[in-house]
């Protein structure tokens, strides 16, 4: 059996190929458990050296604090620590149904959520004092704070205004409201200082004393303000920075979804911190900023902060977030956010507070499920999961502390005056930036891997495209398997097509013996049917497994890969397989990957070893072909020696069947008879020129002179000369040859040709664009015509078509029933053989058109052509049998050429050219990106073009339709929908248009998956 045909393939297997002493090792990485460990000491430590600033003292008065409004100070040291003024104050109430009458009131609290004299709960809005009475204070001076009041109010010492923030109205028209904290200067003289705290409570919910006041002396308090002022700015600059540098990285990496999400929700949280910290930081930078837009700005923000924290977790870690359930959340928390906005725009303050106290709830489960998100993603052993939920959980524990404070859900001094608020926030930013460099350590550790592999799967590629012996190929290709995945056994089965089976020839540890199997049968045959990879963890819990080979070998087998080999024109060729780990683990989608980019440069390798099989199997034809040749072919050494001659030749000469017998006897006569000859030849021999020499007289061994073509020829070695060929044929033959190469191509054409050698004719790779025109509708027109019309038709047509491709340089490679494929750059390529292509096909549109005139006058249906043109390297040559050859193209490039004039008639339009000839042509003609697709024959996908025919199509339209096909990469359905609705209404007859329309609708409904990459189904 032939072992370089299509029809018995080879496969070659190997067992326990070890990496060796040489081979590279790949660095290992951290795992899971490891990162996470590091991530949770880098938090830790972050924290452990900014938790001074978040210890802010403060102690209670003995005896439980403030009683019936009297705060007794004997035995305490305010000198030392802050004094927390909590407990039972005075309240003196100023509006009904109260009006005149004081009850004890707790502080910190709001009064609404407190009885008053007869039981009942004080009402909400309402205008009271506060009274505490400073009993046995050590004199001195001292600071009293009074927090954020979230009303107006003004504090009173001894019955003088210390302090006002905003208006103290006795309603709502005469109030107005200044949401600060207070510092008032007290002097202790040893006598009871009496602190009344006015509070007018009309145009919001919240009411009263909600933090706890402190009191101490100047000193104490301005170490304890500094390190809160510490505290606040710390927690601001936390947010700020975080969110730069996320919207940073962002910037400089757009696709980077999941740090734009993180500086949102940053930027937008930051007006809800810098309201309800040590002080209103907002009306410190903008004092004259009202309360009802303080208030959207800090609602709106907020909410929308939730949002952007809910996209963040959504996009991070998207398999454990399903869509459904962050679709409902994001829906119900936006639903707050315009219900806000709404009560904003069209309602009270007062009114749109007690709205807004409800969306807590919202607030909460939006953050309590990205807890869940991240409990998730840690149970999965997703890289950054852990720090994340450590900084999450602080984040959702100090945003739900604001919220109910903001919202009235508990008192200030129970949670915004705790410490770790703000602390929440900065183990959120440590634990982000923790995350980050975990996500960058990682990328780049596996950047370093892929790269080792790289180098790896390189050095192994260099190994095996440098053999080209088949049989030694395959066996350095399964080896290069093992080593590549580090598996105990690798096999390459390919495929015998005559016995519809897939085998290995060579087999290490199974002396030599042959292992078939069916092609339809086992993991190998899945895999070779199917065309996808098959890869199992354990072999034998899988139906398709084939356990004969185990049986036969003593092999067994456990976890296996197999992946089908498939050449660049979409044939199967074979499996490969790789069987057990040497870890023990399974195979991972690193693998895969692995082996794929292996299997391509396998193929690439079977097929080049094959082709060399063939081009020596050609060789020796050729030798065949040389020694039955009628043109005497003589080579000649550095020495001028006969070194090779063919029978014609040896025939001239009267030559034996050993040439070396009387070659100098031989050379010398031939020489004498034709002394011009020999002086031709000792010319090329000197200066290594070539020497065409065209119907001359040369005089052979009989004494006959023949009318010949010579060509004296250097051969050359990477050493410079090595000796001469002369070649002598018969000028009937040259004649004929040159009358059929005139068919196709011009005579200076046919000239440059012979000058340059056979290589042009008989087979070159060289660049060039491939035209195909078709009549449209051809067969359907022919019906209705006799055969003697559709052959005036087509030749009618045809005669055009032909003056079309030959006055822009090209050549008419064939007619084909009725299209015709033409070529330009070949035998000669020119730098613009795709302008000159494209200028061809305009040629034919433009003659189609004149001809269909003509044809109308005559009542006659007008034709219509479809035309694809593809740029990119053909093998071009004459290719036939010896009685009739035929100078063509063939290639990818030629098959490219022909599915794009197929592809006319889905998109009806004129002319499609490919993007390699629109690279070559951009700026010189009209050209509109239509659409990419897969041709057969290609894994990857290819993108086409229209040549535009600005007298049919508006650049109104072109520029809508080139926006959409813009926006279909982007994803984004809805922009495409409109951008194409725009180009089908600019332009109506516009097929393309209306097809991608219908295309991004379909989209929109059912979106295509994460990894489509373009082609519409």
């Amino acid at each position: 059996m032939d072992e370089l045909g299509g029809t018995a393939r080879l496969a070659v297997e190997t067992g326990g190929a070890e990496t060796g002493a040489g081979a590279p090792q790949f660095r290992a990485g951290l795992t899971y458990l490891q990162r996470a460990f590091f991530s949770l000491m880098m938090v830790a430590l972050l924290c452990a050296i900014s938790l001074p600033f978040f210890l802010s003292p403060t102690q209670l008065l003995q005896d439980g604090g403030v009683r019936q409004g009297i705060a007794d100070f004997a035995g305490q040291r305010p000198d030392r620590v802050p004094i927390r003024l909590e407990g039972q104050w005075t309240m003196v109430w100023h509006d009904a149904p109260y009006a005149g009458r004081a009850f004890p009131i707790s502080v910190p609290g709001t009064w609404a959520s407190q009885a008053g004299p007869d039981g009942k709960p004080l009402p909400a809005q309402a205008r009271a004092s506060y009274f505490v009475t400073l009993r046995s204070l050590p004199p001195g001076s001292y600071t009293l704070h009074i927090p954020t009041v979230f009303a107006a109010n003004r504090v009173l010492v001894d019955g003088k205004v210390a302090s006002t923030r905003g208006v103290v109205g006795r309603d709502a028209a005469s109030t107005r409201y200044q949401w600060r904290s207070t510092d008032v200067p007290l002097v202790a003289t040893g006598a009871n200082i009496r602190v009344e705290v006015d509070v007018a409570s009309y145009l919001h919910r919240r009411n009263g004393i909600e933090a706890s006041p402190v009191i101490g002396t100047v000193e104490a308090m301005r170490s304890w303000g500094g390190l809160r002022w510490a505290q606040e700015m710390l927690f601001q600059v936390a947010l700020t920075v975080l969110g730069a540098i996320s919207l940073a990285i962002f910037l400089f990496r757009r696709s980077d979804r999941v740090s734009l999400f993180v500086a949102l929700g940053c930027f937008g949280f930051i007006p809800s911190t810098m309201m309800l910290g040590y002080d209103n930081l907002l009306l410190m930078l903008v004092p004259d900023l009202g309360l009802r837009p303080m208030l959207a700005l800090v609602d709106l923000f907020g909410t929308a902060s939730v949002i952007f924290a809910l996209a963040y977790a959504h996009t991070l870690f998207p398999a454990e977030s399903p869509r459904r359930m962050f679709w409902i959340l994001t829906g119900l928390v936006g639903l707050v956010w315009l219900v806000q906005a709404f009560n904003y725009t069209f309602s009270s303050v007062l009114t749109t507070s007690q709205v807004t106290a409800y969306s807590f709830l919202a607030h909460a489960s939006g953050l309590a499920w990205i807890i869940v998100i991240l409990i998730r993603a840690v149970l999965n052993r997703r890289d950054g999961a852990v720090p994340f939920l450590i900084g999450m959980g602080a984040m959702f524990a100090s945003v739900s502390m604001i919220s109910v404070v903001a919202f009235g859900v508990a008192p200030g001094s129970r949670v915004a005056g705790i410490d770790y608020t703000a602390f929440g926030v900065v183990i959120m930013l440590f634990s982000h930036l923790v995350v980050l460099a975990e996500r960058w350590a990682v990328t780049i550790n596996a950047s370093e891997v892929m790269n080792e592999e790289l180098r790896q799967l390189l050095e192994v590629s260099s190994s095996i495209n440098g053999e080209m012996k088949l049989e030694a190929l395959l066996k350095k290709i399964v080896e290069a398997t093992s080593r590549i995945l580090h598996t105990e056994r690798s096999t390459l089965y390919l495929y015998d097509a005559e016995h519809d089976e897939l085998w290995s020839m060579v087999a290490e540890g199974v002396a030599q013996k042959v292992i078939r199997i069916d092609a339809g049968t086992g993991l190998a045959g899945a895999a070779f049917r199917s065309g996808e990879v098959v890869s199992v963890a354990d072999a034998y819990a899988d139906p398709r497994f084939n356990p004969g080979v185990d049986v036969e070998t003593g092999f067994v087998t456990r976890a296996v890969l197999s992946m089908p080999i498939t050449t660049r024109d979409g044939r199967i060729i074979g499996v490969m397989q790789a069987l057990n780990r040497v870890d023990g683990g399974t195979f991972t989608t690193n693998d895969v990957v692995r082996m794929a980019a292996f299997a391509a440069q396998s193929a690439i390798a079977i097929e080049n070893a094959t082709l060399f099989a063939e081009v020596v199997a050609s060789r020796n034809y050729s030798e065949s072909i040389l020694n039955s040749m009628s043109a005497g072919v003589v080579t000649l050494d550095s020495e001028g020696r006969i070194s090779k001659i063919n029978p014609e030749a040896r025939q001239m000469l009267r030559l034996s069947d050993d040439p070396q017998a009387d070659s100098a006897a031989a050379g010398a006569r031939f020489a004498a008879a034709n002394p011009w000859l020999a002086q031709e030849i000792a010319s090329v021999a000197q200066d290594g020129s070539v020497r065409n020499l065209i119907d001359v007289h040369v005089t052979v061994s009989d004494g006959q002179d023949k009318d010949a073509n010579v060509s004296i020829v250097p051969l050359l070695a990477e050493t410079g000369q090595v000796g001469t060929l002369v070649l002598i044929d018969d000028i009937s033959e040259g004649k004929r040859m040159a009358s059929t190469m005139r068919r196709f191509m011009p005579q200076e054409v046919v000239q440059e040709v012979f000058s340059r050698g056979d290589d042009l004719i008989f087979g070159s790779a060289i660049p060039a664009s491939v035209l195909f025109a078709d009549i449209r509708s051809f067969t359907t027109l022919a019906e209705t015509l006799t055969p003697r019309d559709t052959v005036d038709m087509l030749n009618e047509i045809f005669t055009e078509l032909f003056e079309a491709v030959s006055s822009t340089n090209g050549m008419i490679d064939k007619y084909m029933g009725d299209a015709v494929m033409a070529v330009y750059g070949a035998p000669l390529p020119h730098i613009d053989d795709s302008a000159n292509a494209v200028s061809g096909a305009i040629a034919m549109i433009g003659v189609t058109q004149r001809l269909n005139e003509a044809r109308r006058a005559r009542g006659l249906v007008p034709l219509r052509l479809g035309i694809g043109i593809a740029s990119g390297e053909v093998v071009a040559g004459t290719i036939g049998s010896p009685k009739r050859m035929d100078y063509t193209v063939i290639g990818d490039t030629v098959n490219l050429a022909a599915r794009l004039q197929d592809s006319t008639k889905i998109y009806r339009v004129n002319a499609i050219v490919c993007e390699g000839t629109a690279r070559k042509i951009a700026g010189r003609f009209p050209l509109r990106e239509l659409d990419l697709i897969r041709v057969r024959g290609r894994k990857q996908p290819t993108r086409i073009f229209e040549i535009v025919d600005t007298g049919e199509l508006n650049a109104e339209g072109l520029a809508d339709y080139a926006e959409g096909v813009q926006l279909v990469a982007q994803r984004d359905w809805a922009g495409a929908e409109r951008a194409f609705a725009a180009a089908a209404l600019a332009m109506p007859d516009d097929v393309p248009s209306v097809l991608m329309l219908q295309r991004v609708r379909h989209a929109q409904k059912e979106s295509p998956p994460a990894d489509w990459d373009g082609v519409w189904g």
